[in-house]
């Protein structure tokens, strides 16, 4: 799930295949792209195209599903552009370089793609580092450009292990062991890596980009327990500002959000949702942020004048 670049639309991906766009303003679904499918498979990332990408055609978006399929469309005319088909590989991770030249992906087969955005030809996999050591181990959820160095590419997944790949050297330049990895749930600013893991403790942990060094786990409970753990799905900074966290995920089926100006601490908890939450995002304005999951519900939240 994710808002436009224009905090006009916001974009999520269901199971049946759909990508479903909704006007922020009227708070009714605009379109529906992907619906007359013979064989749908469910959808596992969306990313829009960053407004900066060197094209004419407006409105992009990319999804990639279970079955290999990574699709541009053009949200307003629901035409589907172009098709990457990567067999026998479910496809979990995807995003955009910030200048919106090249994207990556990545998923069960453990390779990360690097692929140019005008021509939607490969230009790199990144499958180990340069002196020989192999890359993932296991199936890749999540990939992220830094927006601070689009050089830096950071990947994680099921074999606990952050990967920080420099396209420059088409290679990775650092592991980080650790994070268990099951969504979209790596952020960087301004050099530090946070990271959420499905797991009942230490789920959200602070790492030195530069060295891998290892800083220390948000205390998940302080200030505003839960009942019961939370695994962790998906994990962001606030956009634009930084001063904030929000996490959510599964167990306590819930989203709480860390003030980072203040070591981390818990602000604010939506509890008592009836599924796990799999995915949440702040708007470009940081004003406001969104969570959804398995209730198939899509919230939309305004944050107030103190945050």
């Amino acid at each position: 799930m994710r808002f436009d670049y224009n905090d006009k639309y916001i974009a999520s991906g269901h199971n049946d295949g759909t990508v479903r766009i909704y006007n922020l303003m009227t708070e009714k679904e605009s379109f529906v792209i992907n619906k007359d499918q013979d064989d749908p498979s469910p959808i596992t990332n969306i990313k829009w195209r960053p407004l900066a990408a060197p094209s004419i055609t407006k409105n992009v978006l990319i999804s990639v599903n279970a079955k290999g399929a990574l699709q541009h469309w053009h949200t307003t005319s629901g035409k589907l552009l172009h098709t990457i088909q990567s067999d026998f590989n479910q496809i979990l991770g995807v995003d955009y370089k910030p200048d919106g030249c090249q994207f990556a992906a990545a998923g069960s087969d453990t390779v990360v793609r690097v692929y140019d955005e005008s021509t939607r030809k490969l230009v790199s996999e990144l499958k180990g580092s340069t002196s020989g050591q192999p890359g993932h181990a296991n199936r890749v959820f999540c990939c992220k450009f830094d927006k601070e160095n689009e050089n830096i590419l950071l990947s994680g997944g099921w074999d606990h292990t952050i990967k920080i790949w420099d396209l420059r050297e088409g290679g990775f330049i650092r592991s980080i062991y650790g994070p268990k990895i099951c969504g979209e749930s790596i952020d960087i600013r301004e050099g530090y890596i946070v990271t959420g893991s499905y797991r009942k403790d230490n789920q959200v942990e602070i790492w030195k980009c530069d060295s891998g060094e290892y800083v220390g786990a948000v205390d998940w409970d302080a200030d505003l327990p839960s009942e019961n753990p939370c695994y962790v799905y998906s994990m962001q900074f606030r956009k634009g500002h930084g001063n904030i966290l929000i996490a959510g995920g599964a167990g306590s089926n819930e989203v709480k959000l860390f003030d980072t100006y203040d070591f981390f601490t818990p602000i604010a908890r939506i509890g008592e949702l009836s599924r796990a939450c799999f995915t949440v995002d702040f708007s470009q304005s940081g004003d406001t942020f969104a969570i959804a999951g398995g209730d198939g519900v899509v919230r939309v939240f305004t944050l107030n004048k103190e945050a």
